[in-house]
């Protein structure tokens, strides 16, 4: 039944977004009797297994209308194994369940508000494309997409639809950002010039060995029962079905992840992006070990150079994977110096320096001491906090509510930035980058980089 006469549900969630206006959603949530009607939000959930769960365990509280997976098994059956999600699925036992999102929406389109994409990252741009193409909000994973050419159609489409976005980096929602913002902005670094981010990815159980070829010598194999393999692969290249690459493998094959720095790159620069509210950079330059014609490195050191802006001078951001850590701040004694193992960033400003852990989390000032001096007058926080972590924001900003941290005028700068990285380690050179053409100008043939390095299979709307 329509929202108010002449409006269904779709038009008016997009209006009441737009507008923040609470007035309008109380008016829209009121039927022809009157009456207040439900304002819970009718989602689908495309890959349910996964990172899908934690949206599943997130939004329980809206209405989910839709489950899409292309394996069983990793879906529905792991989903109802966790004691944690076992009892979602069984409140939502009548939600329909499907493999082919396009078939979902074909057969549901008007019964859906928005649309969580939690699939791996090959198939984040076509599904989101067709949900933002039906005027549904979008959730989408980390990253964006899988490069920049799809980065940039997705953030136009959804700036023409109107719809709320939101890209799920955790930090971006969290108070360590924040805290990261207040302290740079109060001055307790000083000017920032560089920084420095490392992860202990790739390793297992999220990336094979760089050397694995899905094609040489590999014998075919039966495709599991549960799974749909083409489904899986979508607009990809055909390719015989391939474990190595399931389930969570595919991060390290350049046609379907983009390595350690697109698996963990926007967790570790969200607060330089953010907290130091830098442009983009004028050029990338990466050393890597050997480089496989289908998978990622060992180990690789990508610079980025920031240009100055305003009273703030340039700043150089150096990433480090597979192993290779930071050089030791300075002012931190050999004994002190025990960083998180799983990675983290330190920026270093002409007046101090400051440590932040994996996903923005617990900033510290360096040395101890520093923080410790300082704990009863760090500065004020200024920049509200969001309760209940990205997904609830996502869904009170389609009730009106304030704007998401990461909808994709954020997250498609921030997604930018670790594909420049991506292009570089692939490109094996430095690049220059005009952010306006969208354009790497000084290897025009590594251009090629920015694309999705394949031409998409027909029927899948991209």
């Amino acid at each position: 039944m329509p929202a108010h006469p002449g409006i269904n549900r779709r038009a008016f969630l997009q209006s009441s977004a737009a507008a923040g206006s609470l007035l309008l959603l109380l008016r829209g949530l009121r039927g022809a009797d009157g009456k207040l009607r439900s304002q819970r939000l009718n989602l689908a959930l495309v890959g349910v297994g996964g990172r899908g769960t934690p949206a599943l365990q997130a939004l329980q509280d809206e209405n989910f209308v839709a489950f899409c997976d292309v394996d069983e098994r990793r879906g529905r059956d792991a989903v109802a194994a966790d004691p944690a999600s076992k009892p979602i699925l069984e409140k939502f036992s009548r939600t329909k369940w499907f493999k082919d999102y396009r078939r979902m929406f074909d057969s549901m389109a008007n019964e859906i508000d928005a649309v969580v994409v939690c699939t791996p990252d090959h198939m984040h741009f076509p599904v989101a494309m067709s949900a933002i193409a039906l005027g549904k909000h979008v959730y989408v994973e980390k990253p964006l997409c899988r490069c920049i050419t799809e980065v940039r159609t997705l953030h136009a489409a959804a700036k023409r639809a109107g719809v709320v976005t939101q890209m799920g980096n955790q930090g971006r929602a969290g108070e360590g950002i924040r805290l990261v913002r207040e302290w740079v902005q109060a001055g307790l670094i000083g000017k920032p010039h560089t920084v420095h981010a490392f992860t202990d990815r790739p390793k297992q159980p999220w990336f094979n060995d760089p050397e694995i070829d899905p094609d040489e010598g590999a014998a075919d194999e039966a495709v599991p029962p549960t799974l749909d393999w083409d489904l899986w692969r979508g607009p990809s290249p055909v390719r015989p079905y391939r474990s190595c690459l399931l389930p969570e493998h595919w991060r390290g094959y350049v046609e379907y992840g983009s390595g350690s720095l697109g698996d963990m790159g926007i967790h570790m620069m969200d607060s330089l992006l953010y907290g130091l509210e830098l442009p983009p950079p004028t050029s990338v330059e990466a050393i890597t070990s050997q480089l496989y014609p289908k998978t990622f490195p060992r180990s690789t050191v990508v610079t980025y150079k920031f240009p100055a802006r305003g009273a703030q001078g340039p700043v150089e951001f150096k990433w480090f994977d597979g192993g290779l850590l930071p050089p030791r701040p300075p002012e931190m004694p050999v004994g002190e110096w025990k960083p998180n193992p799983s990675g983290g960033t330190i920026i270093y400003g002409d007046k101090g320096t400051l440590w932040v852990g994996s996903h923005s989390n617990s900033p510290r000032l360096l040395p101890e001491s520093r923080m410790k001096e300082l704990r009863g007058s760090l500065p004020a926080k200024t920049i509200p906090r969001v309760v209940g972590g990205p997904h609830r924001e996502w869904a009170n900003a389609i009730r009106g509510g304030p704007a998401c941290g990461s909808q994709f005028d954020y997250a498609a700068p921030i997604t930018e930035l670790v594909l420049l990285g991506v292009a570089a380690i692939r490109a094996q050179s430095r690049i220059e980058w005009d952010p306006v053409a969208g354009k790497i100008t000084n290897i025009p043939d590594a251009n090629r980089l920015l694309g999705p390095g394949y031409d998409y299979l027909p029927g899948w709307g991209v």
